[in-house]
Order: structure tokens, then sequence, then C-alpha cells
């Protein structure tokens, strides 16, 4: 955890310090936002107008291609831009929420250092810390958990229920339904603005429609898939949403018996990845750095991570030769680089292959034991 602030109200005031006098501020997210982004950036943009009088734009690079994002957007009516059309002159401060300065996800030029950094990957960059404002809470499990905890030290009680919604949906996309890296702070800030929250349109974004596409792309992934004991590979190859490799990453980890799970592809010519385990200390964010070293950029959490490699700034090597030097380096970091590949379809197969009597019956008094 990084703050430049020694308490809550210190850290307000140190926030407040950064806009006072300013008209609007830009709050850029990473790219390709995800619920935690966009409710993170959605929050201190009402947070800003509500406690300062302070407007701002919301901007992001990428698309948002997951249909639970979209209907986010669509349903709490959120505001975000295409950070290519907006004119960076034009914003005497400039936030960036649930990325970092170099953190490779973002398309923030290299060479404006944020005024504001709020996050909770790790590692801290270090060009976060020459920004006038910067909290990074690297043991919280979303970054809507600190707005959250903004809102409420700002003495705002009654939270508008479309950016409470926004919050709680952010907090338990990112922990899995408060499954995975959660703490007591997480919890906390869903307590804190739960009875405002909108559940029925929370409901209609959790569950939408899924275009056509999403059941080839489905069985693209499933068909791609190597196990390796209890580690799986996923090369997904070109893919036309980006967020389809963390979706598929989140599918294949509930899957009985498996620990791990690597999803990779290739998308507008560059590698992404996403790394996931059931594992409570897995270090994903370590295992991440490895895999990136000398290549790309990568972290994120213990049981959830990510990286990108730019391509542009590897000639000598194709989008498929960089996603098998990712996959090497992920199971050697996993310890199972010498394990026999199985398709992850055909070990399906054989589990939902019907049992000989016998089977079938030890099978029940197993169930009686585990009772």
């Amino acid at each position: 955890m990084a703050q430049n602030g020694t308490n809550n109200q210190t850290r307000l005031d140190r926030l407040h310090e950064v806009i006072r006098g300013k008209r609007k501020v830009l709050i850029v997210t990473h790219n390709h936002p995800d619920p935690d982004a966009l409710a993170a950036a959605f929050a201190l943009k009402y947070l800003l107008q509500l406690k300062w009088k302070v407007g701002a734009i919301i901007a992001s690079s990428g698309v948002v291609g997951r249909a639970e994002n979209r209907a986010m957007i669509r349903h709490l009516k959120i505001d975000l831009r295409a950070l290519s059309e907006i004119n960076l002159n034009n914003f005497s401060v400039i936030a960036l929420v649930d990325t970092q300065p170099g953190a490779g996800n973002n398309s923030l030029p290299r060479s404006i250092i944020p005024d504001i950094v709020i996050d909770h990957h790790v590692p801290i960059r270090a060009r976060t810390r020459l920004a006038k404002y910067y909290d990074i809470r690297t043991d919280y499990g979303s970054t809507s958990t600190i707005l959250a905890e903004y809102l409420r030290d700002a003495g705002i009680v009654e939270v508008d229920r479309k950016v409470a919604t926004a919050l709680l949906y952010g907090v338990r996309s990112d922990t899995r339904d408060l499954g995975r890296g959660v703490s007591a702070k997480d919890i906390d800030a869903c307590m804190y603005f739960y009875n405002r929250v909108l559940f029925r349109l929370l409901s209609q974004i959790e569950h939408p429609d899924v275009p056509r596409d999403y059941l080839s792309m489905l069985e693209k992934a499933i068909s791609n898939a190597r196990l390796y004991k209890d580690v799986v590979t996923l090369n997904l190859g070109h893919v036309e949403h980006l967020e389809i490799i963390a979706e598929m990453a989140d599918l294949m980890v509930r899957t009985e018996g498996v620990k791990w799970v690597l999803s990779a592809g290739e998308f507008v010519g560059d590698v992404y990845f996403s790394l996931r385990t059931k594992k409570r200390r897995g270090s994903a964010d370590r295992i991440a750095q490895k895999m990136v070293a000398d290549l790309g950029t990568g972290g994120g959490h213990e049981m959830l991570a990510g990286g990108k490699v730019a391509m542009g700034d590897k000639p000598h090597h194709t989008p498929e030769g960089m996603t098998e030097i990712l996959v090497a380096r992920f199971l050697k970091a996993v310890k199972r680089r010498e394990s026999k590949a199985e398709n992850l379809l055909a070990y399906s197969q054989e589990a939902a292959a019907p049992r000989k009597p016998e089977q079938a019956e030890l099978s029940l008094e197993e169930r009686k034991l585990g009772s």
C-alpha cells in the first residue's frame, strides 16, 4: 500500500488541493475498461462534482466488448469518451483510475505525469510516486472500494443510486462476488451503500444477452485448451474482443480439479494474457511479471493477474511465437513444464462418460463418506 496522505480526511484534503480552482478534470481508465475501472471513474466524477463543484470527463482507449460491461455503461448512463478524441491540453488536471503510469495498459502519453493516481494493483510504479496525489492500496480487492471510502469520508450518505450500483458491481466483479482477493474493507464498502443499489438494474447488467458469435468463441477456447495435471493453458489466437481472454480464464478456472489457468490471445497485433488461480496466496501477480520480464508489462493480485507484450517492439517474433514463450514461462513458474499435455475437451468427455454399475456404486459411497 502506498499513499501520500496519513488518514482518510488528510487524503481528501490533499485531493482537494490538487483540483481546487480547476474547472474540469480528465479521468482516464485503463484501455478496454472493466467494471471496476468504470465504477471507480464514475464515482470519482460524482465526488468531484458533488463535493467541490468540479466537472470531469471520463475517457479511455480501446473498446468495451464484454456484454456485461456494455450493459453497465448503457443502463447506468456512464458517459465514456474515446481518449483519442480528447485534447489533453484542455485539462489542467488528469487522473488515472484503476491503472498507473508505466503499467502498459493505458494510453496516456509517457510524457505526461498524471496529477492523480488511484489504483489497487501490484506493483506500485515508480512514475506513480511523481504524481501530486496518489493512493495505491494493493491490499484492497478493487479500486471501487477506495472510491466508496472517499464518498463515505466526504459525508455523502445518500449516494446517487446509479453510482452505488456501479460501485457494488465494480467490487463484486473484481473480487468474484467477494470470494477472491477480498478484504474486510471491500465488504465494508459494499455495506455502506448497499441500501442505495438498484438491484433490478444490476441484474440486467450481470445477465445481458451475449452476441451470437460468443458461442463460437467459447467453442474455440475449449477446443484449444490444454491440461497439464491441474493447470490449463488456452491459446485463443486472434480475438475480436479483448475481454474474451479474461472471460475464458474466469470460466476455465471453475473446472473441477483445475488450480491454475493461463489464457492468451492476440488482439490488434499485440499479445495479451490473463492468469487465474484458486490458490489464496498464488502470487499470480509475481508470475505475470516473471512471464513478461524483458518482454512487456504485467501485474495484478494473488489470485488474478494479466499482462501484455507489444509486438511492435518485437520485430523478430510472431504473436504465435510470443504466446509459446509466455506459455513456457508460465508452466515453468507453476512447475508444470515437464508435465504431459492433455486435451481439456477429451478430459471433460471422459469425465462425462457413463460409468459402470460398480463405479457408480463406489461414487455413491464416496459421496456418503464426504457428507
